[in-house]
């Protein structure tokens, strides 16, 4: 996997470059700044179906990255989970606007995205070194 990645496509690099736990976050915040509905409505579904898919992406991306690919890949998942948690306390806060199913969600895939990605990163570290067992 070592030797692969230094022949990657630009497509593939791009992909592994783009903090895309922020397009989460992106299309929550636009939903409620355009008064969009996610309650039962196609936005909804679109909304669970593009955040699971990028939770499987930004897994994917985890696997044999760099120190500083790592550290990178950190830093945005202690951004986007500050970002999200200011956006809950936003909507909790403001008396006109309600916390759904739809947010609840997006923030726990989020949490997810910034607890296991680093640990995956780990693991193909330990295993890339031959450590353990």
């Amino acid at each position: 996997m070592i030797a692969a990645k230094k022949n990657e496509s630009g497509l593939i690099k791009t992909i592994s470059k783009f903090p895309w736990m922020l397009l989460v976050l992106f299309y929550l915040v636009a939903a409620d700044q355009l008064n969009i509905s996610l309650d039962n409505t196609l936005y909804g579904y679109v909304f669970i179906t593009m955040a699971v898919i990028i939770l499987f992406v930004e897994m994917m991306k985890s696997v044999d990255i760099s120190a500083f690919g790592f550290f990178m890949d950190l830093f945005w998942a202690i951004f986007t989970v500050i970002i999200a948690t200011a956006l809950l306390v936003y909507l909790y806060l403001t008396p006109d606007k309600t916390i759904s199913f739809f947010h609840w969600l997006g923030y726990g895939i989020i949490l997810a995205d910034a607890l296991l990605n680093p640990l995956n990163s780990f693991r193909s570290a330990l295993r890339n070194f031959d450590v353990g067992g």
